[in-house]
C-alpha cells in the first residue's frame, strides 16, 4: 500500500511544470493529435507527431518520436516518464528523448 502512495506523490501535474527540467512522471489525456510527419535526426528519418496532453490542471504540447508517434491517438490516456520540459514561443512543451518512455492506457 505504501508503494501506491509514494508513486502517486511523484506524479507531476501540468500546472507544476518548469522549463529546463526532466519530468519524472506525468499522466493525461490526448486531446489533440496533429498529423504524423517524418523528421531527420541522428542521421536517419524518424516518425514525429505533436500532441496536446491535458489533465485537471491544464494542457501542454508534447513532441512524440518513433513508434510511439505512430501509435498515439486522440482520446487515449498516456503516461510519460523522464520527458524533458522546455519553452518554445513562450509556452511550455515536453519532448520525449531516448531515455524517456510513453505508456498508452485506455481510449475514451
Amino acid at each position: 500500500m505504501v508503494d501506491g502512495v509514494v508513486h502517486a506523490m511523484n506524479m507531476t501535474c501540468i500546472h507544476d511544470l518548469k522549463p529546463n527540467r526532466v519530468v519524472a512522471t506525468i499522466e493525461g489525456i490526448v486531446v489533440r493529435s496533429y498529423p504524423l510527419s517524418m523528421k531527420f535526426a541522428k542521421n536517419r528519418w524518424i516518425a514525429f507527431r505533436e500532441i496536446v496532453l491535458e489533465d485537471d490542471s491544464g494542457w501542454v504540447t508534447v513532441n512524440v518520436w518513433g513508434s510511439s508517434a505512430i501509435d498515439v491517438i486522440r482520446g487515449q490516456t498516456i503516461r510519460l516518464k523522464n520527458a524533458y520540459c522546455f519553452t518554445r514561443n513562450e509556452r511550455l512543451c515536453l519532448t520525449l528523448s531516448i531515455h524517456s518512455s510513453l505508456k498508452i492506457g485506455t481510449q475514451a
